[in-house]
């Protein structure tokens, strides 16, 4: 997951009211009515150009997937950074200078907050149907006042990796709630004492969003046409407390994410465990490559109720003022339901993402070499959790700015006392709210 830049968190601070007028309900003009401003359709002599932005992985082969199958629209691709590392500050300034994007892949958590500065186009009409017929925890999140402003891609429920040879050796059994969590890091530190059950990445603000999810929180809403926000709710401090228990009695690794430190206790065999999504199978494999065959997938452990959260995950947007939206929804229909959309997506080999369309995890799968898990069918593990992702959860339009204070705090508790950093980020979401001009529920 990308780190929430600074400048970002300017630019959208700064956005004119105008175009945050869209406040809860995000009723802003879009596009006008979501037809587009021209016809999708050229020919095979005078094909009809639209331009793509995107960082992922298999994003590139996409492109070029679609173009070599298809006569009357092309896609220009064009490799921008990673949306929170300067991305999104590029499409607001080019949205603003009249030359941005007909197409740009958009992490779900950042939707609410590029819709009500004006740079997403109401796609309700070209790729709502689309929309409505994936999992409901998916289309919430680019859905917003009753219209739909992305089609989504993948649906990423947070999964649990374990070195199943070292459970084994250990005869440890892997925990399914966090009880048993906490009862097999006291084990594993009792039986491998320079070795702790994960490498917790404590300011990591996607892994503990995932974690509240699943314990019930909802950190944003609306009332009315008004945002409501609860990060410091008794969810997320009940979720806080659990793992600031597990840091002060020294049975997990408290490491920043995807440090140096964590990757080096991992490759020496210190850690038993990663929390990750559907997609960390492949930066798993990518990065302790020496470990194939070592690593295998489960259900991330629970409270209880089977419920788990979701981590990540992006979506294709018609950005506003396209003149080619038609041609654009074409291109997006076709990356986020076709098989061999999928398989260009992920032959690069890094990536195990999973479509959050039912019917391509199939394609997926074969698309994805499982020797590091042993042959285990890790999208089917996956999937078998979509279901279980708690309903209800939203982002909001001051979300990836909250995250650059509550990122900051999570990074001060080394001692474990995670709890306040939530209360941080509730008063600096509240106060950007207001800034803004929208409205904060009482």
């Amino acid at each position: 997951m990308s780190r929430t830049s600074r400048s970002f968190r300017t630019v959208a601070a700064t956005a004119s009211l105008a175009a945050l007028g869209l406040l809860a309900t995000a009723c802003g003009d879009g596009d006008g009515d979501g037809s587009g401003k021209a016809a999708g359709g050229g020919t095979a002599a005078q094909p009809v150009e639209i331009t793509y932005w995107s960082w992922m992985p298999g994003t590139k082969q996409t492109a070029e997937a679609f173009n070599a199958s298809h006569d009357t629209i092309k896609v220009k691709f064009a490799e921008v950074p990673a949306g929170l590392a300067g991305g999104y500050d590029k499409l607001a300034a080019a949205v603003k200078a009249g030359n941005g994007p007909d197409v740009m892949n958009i992490e779900y958590q950042a939707v609410p907050d590029l819709v009500t500065q004006g740079l997403l186009a109401d796609s309700s009409k070209l790729l709502g149907p689309t929309v409505k017929k994936q999992p409901e925890q998916v289309q919430a999140l680019v859905t917003l006042g009753g219209k739909q402003w992305a089609a989504p891609f993948d649906v990423a429920p947070q999964m649990l990796y374990y070195r199943k040879d070292l459970f084994e050796q250990h005869k440890i059994a892997v925990p399914k709630t966090w009880d048993e969590f906490r009862t097999a890091a006291e084990q594993i530190k009792q039986a491998d004492p320079e070795a702790r059950i994960t490498s917790f990445w404590g300011d990591e603000s996607a892994t503990w969003a995932g974690l509240a999810q699943q314990a019930g929180a909802k950190w944003y809403g609306t009332e009315g046409d008004a945002w409501k926000v609860n990060i410091n709710d008794a969810a997320t401090k009940k979720v806080a407390a659990y793992w600031g228990d597990l840091v002060k009695n020294d049975l997990v690794f408290n490491h920043k994410a995807w440090s140096p430190e964590s990757t080096k206790a991992a490759s020496e065999n210190k850690v038993y465990t990663r929390l990750g999504a559907s997609w960390s199978a492949g930066s798993l494999k990518t990065e302790q490559a020496k470990q194939e065959g070592k690593w295998a997938s489960a259900a991330l452990p629970g409270w209880g109720d089977g419920k788990i959260g979701m981590v990540g995950g992006s979506s294709f947007a018609v950005i506003k003022d396209s003149k080619k939206a038609e041609a654009a929804a074409e291109f997006i229909k076709w990356a986020t339901t076709s098989p061999e959309a999928v398989k260009a997506r992920l032959s690069p080999g890094t990536s195990s993402a999973m479509p959050a369309d039912e019917a391509l995890r199939e394609t997926a799968k074969a698309s994805f070499d499982t020797k590091f898990y042993g042959g285990q069918d890790i999208y089917a593990t996956a999937s078998e959790q979509v279901p279980n992702i708690a309903t209800g959860w939203v982002w909001s339009p001051v979300h990836n700015a909250t995250s650059v204070d509550l990122v900051a705090a999570l990074a001060k508790a080394q001692d474990g006392n995670f709890a306040a950093a939530f209360d941080t980020a509730q008063a600096t979401a509240e106060k950007l709210i207001n800034d803004r001009g929208l409205k904060l529920a009482k």
